[in-house]
């Protein structure tokens, strides 16, 4: 009688713990696939579009600066009539657009950022954004002004974005490899 009760005590015993246990590891995948998810996100939603739009407005100031200023000088006081013309043709079809475009993806999906706050690089970029709407607004005017209110953040930006990028794509992969076993 007492090996009975002892043989079904050590069965329920055993029972719970299994029951626990895959509980347990049901929890983790779960948990895992909704991280996998949030990253995955984040990738897709925010930094990847980001990531494409720092890179192509760097690539294209790199080029315009090539193109117009080889020797790397910044030029001084106004622009001659044909550099104004032409910066205000790059300005309008090329920069102007793209920063408009990362502040609208900043502002839409915010949430994703990485950091518990807004980065400050983040609010710079998004700040100098904001100035093209004026610039714009004016620059068919008499009183024209060649550049932003609001300087750009250089490279601050366009490092942050690719770091953010890097890290969340070497979790995503991490988190993918521990699902696969």
């Amino acid at each position: 009688m007492i090996a009975s009760i002892v043989t079904s005590g050590a069965a329920a015993v055993i029972a719970i713990m299994a029951y626990w246990l895959n509980h347990r590891g049901e929890v983790r995948r779960s948990l895992r696939k909704e991280r996998i998810n949030w990253v995955s996100s984040q990738l897709k939603d925010l930094y990847g579009p980001l990531l494409v739009l720092a890179e192509t407005n760097e690539r294209a100031w790199r080029e315009y600066r090539k193109e117009y200023f080889p020797h790397g000088e910044s030029p001084q006081g106004p622009l001659a009539e044909s550099m104004s013309t032409r910066w205000h043709v790059w300005v309008k079809t090329v920069f102007a657009p793209r920063a408009q475009q990362i502040r609208e993806i900043v502002t839409a999906r915010g949430d994703l950022i990485i950091e518990r706050e807004m980065p400050a690089v983040v609010l710079d970029f998004c700040a100098h954004a904001a100035t093209y709407d004026a610039l714009l607004a004016d620059w068919d005017t008499i009183a024209v002004n060649d550049s932003t209110l609001i300087r750009h953040p250089g490279s601050s930006f366009l490092s942050y974005v690719r770091e953010s990028y890097i890290i969340l794509k070497d979790e995503q992969e991490e988190l993918l490899k521990l699902s696969r076993t």
